[in-house]
Formats: structure tokens, C-alpha cells, sequence
């Protein structure tokens, strides 16, 4: 293209000039038709030329926009389990369990689930329970967070990590159905009464099936089995009614859960130490429907 230009300049700057000189006659304009017509050609040739140069801004543009979707996508969809292409650059691959995370420290971690598959997840690993390992899906502890909330809030999560929080059953879900998952519950009182409720199999359904409590294994533990009554049961909230009752279950108990008809546990209700039986924070089947619970953890561990 710069070839066309400096021919064109050539034409104006020497050969036009040079055939005007020759030109005697001022009446022929035979010299100012030449010039014009060599101007003319200029122009086309620099419109010509920016119109290229544009077209290749605009395939540049493209290009960059394509490369950028193929690292991205290589980035994620890696499924070699070694890692992604970005991740090779930037460190090591992420864990992917809680068991995984050195060093053993509880706190928030980034863990890559899915193995590259899709984007990582910000989660916290409690590494003090027992052998450590356990990634938290549900923490109170204090009241500060509002648990009685609608289904699009309990499908994406809420609080802060760091401090009471719902992780989503979105999540729940999907961590759940990369592995197979053990569940315990720790629970206190407001007196100070502490109990741990085990369960060899936890997983719960996509948004398709309403997040249905749809494995849970073996009970074992100090608190009696309050979980068990609600395998299988798909979750409501209370403006999402899936219950068996003829009533909406989280509206009458003031919570969110696998209710059934309605419930032996319901961790998402009320944190209020002096509430109507019921319509708080309970686990029935170990101090009764009265017994506030003043902290709960809900924690899942992938398993060997």
C-alpha cells in the first residue's frame, strides 16, 4: 500500500509539473486536466488505502476478540485434570476439595470443583473439625443475617463468608454432584449445650427438581437423627411452596427447608433464644420444638 502512495506523490511532484512546463499553450489547460486527473487518482488511492487500513483494524479487532475466547475457554474447559492454560502462568492449579487447601488453615478458599470445567467458587474450609477438610454450606452463630428469605436469594446464597452466610443451593448443588459427599452438622445452645449430627451421603437435585434432598446416608452422632424425616423432600421457601402440608411450611415455621409435613429440624428459621416453639432455629429430635439453637454449621467433605 505504501508503494501506491509513493507512486502517486511520484506522478503529482515530477511528471505533472514537468508535462505542464512543456505546455506553452495557457488556453489548452491541457496541463491542468493532467494535474487534476492525477489528483483524482491520489485521492482514490489514500481513500483506498484508509479503507484497508480499517478492514485490518476491524480483523485485528476480531482476531484479538477470538484469541481472547480461546484462552479463556482453554482456560476453563481444560479436562485433563492438570490444569488450566491460564493457571499455568499464574500458579499452581486450585484445590479441588477443602481437603486440598495447603496449608491446612481454615478461612475462604477459591476451589476449582469442577476441574476446569467451569468457573472456581469462593467457599470457606473449616480445617478444625476433626481431620479438617469440611467446606461450610450454612453458618449463624450471632443473628446478624436474616435467614427468612425468598427462593431466588436461597438459590444464589447470602451473607458473607466470613461471617454467617447461605452458601446457594445452586452451588450446593453442583459441588454436590462433582463427588460423592459426606454431611455433619455442629449445633449449640444458647446454654452452651453442643451436639454433632453425621451423615455418610449428602447431595441435593438442581433447580429442576427443586433442590430435592436426594441422597443422605447413614445418621451417626450425639444430637438423635433429625434429617432423615426430610430425605427426599424438595425444598421450599415462602414464596416457593413444595411441601406435603396443606400450608406453606417455611411461612407457618418462618424459614427455608427440605420440609415435609412440616419438620424435625428447620436450621434456617428464627435465631431468637426466646421465640414460639418451633419458629426458630431448632433440631427437635434432640432438645424438642423449644430449644433455640444459637449457632448452627452445615459443612460437607468430599470423600476418598
Amino acid at each position: 500500500m505504501e508503494k501506491f502512495l509513493f507512486i502517486g506523490v511520484y506522478l503529482i511532484l515530477v511528471i505533472v509539473p514537468y508535462s505542464a512546463a512543456r505546455d506553452k499553450d495557457p488556453c489548452s489547460g491541457f496541463g491542468y486536466e493532467l494535474l487534476a486527473t492525477r489528483l483524482d487518482a491520489l485521492e482514490s488511492i489514500t481513500l483506498n488505502s484508509q479503507l484497508k487500513s480499517n478492514e485490518n483494524a476491524q480483523n485485528v479487532r476480531k482476531d484479538i476478540q477470538e484469541l481472547t475466547w480461546n484462552i479463556e475457554s482453554l482456560g476453563w474447559n481444560n479436562s485433563n485434570g492438570k490444569g488450566s492454560l491460564i493457571n499455568s502462568y499464574l500458579g499452581p492449579d486450585l484445590p479441588r476439595s477443602c481437603s486440598e487447601v495447603r496449608p491446612k488453615k481454615s478461612g475462604i478458599q477459591r476451589l476449582d470443583i469442577s476441574r476446569g470445567l467451569k468457573a472456581p467458587i469462593k467457599v470457606f474450609c473449616d480445617q478444625d473439625f476433626e481431620d479438617g477438610g469440611w467446606l461450610v454450606i450454612q453458618n449463624r452463630f450471632n443473628g446478624a443475617v436474616d435467614f427468612y428469605r425468598p427462593w431466588a436469594e436461597y438459590k444464589e446464597g447470602f451473607g458473607a463468608l466470613d461471617g454467617e452466610f447461605w452458601l446457594g443451593l445452586d452451588k450446593i448443588h453442583e459441588i454436590t454432584y462433582s463427588g460423592r459427599y459426606e454431611l455433619a452438622i455442629q449445633m449449640e445452645g444458647f446454654d452452651g449445650d453442643k451436639a454433632v449430627a453425621r451423615y455418610t451421603e449428602f447431595a441435593i437435585g438442581s433447580e429442576a427438581e427443586f433442590y430435592s434432598l436426594i441422597k443422605l446416608g447413614t445418621y451417626n452422632g450425639t444430637a438423635n437423627d433429625g434429617l432423615s424425616y426430610h430425605s427426599g423432600q424438595q425444598f421450599t421457601t415462602f414464596d416457593r411452596d413444595n411441601d406435603e402440608h396443606k400450608s406453606n411450611c417455611a411461612n407457618s415455621y418462618i424459614g427455608a427447608w427440605w420440609y415435609k409435613a412440616c419438620h424435625m429440624s428447620n436450621l434456617n428459621s428464627r435465631h431468637d433464644q426466646n421465640g414460639q416453639p418451633n419458629r426458630i432455629a431448632v433440631w427437635r429430635k434432640w432438645k424438642g420444638d423449644s430449644y433455640a439453637l444459637k449457632k448452627t454449621r452445615m459443612m460437607i467433605k468430599l470423600k476418598p
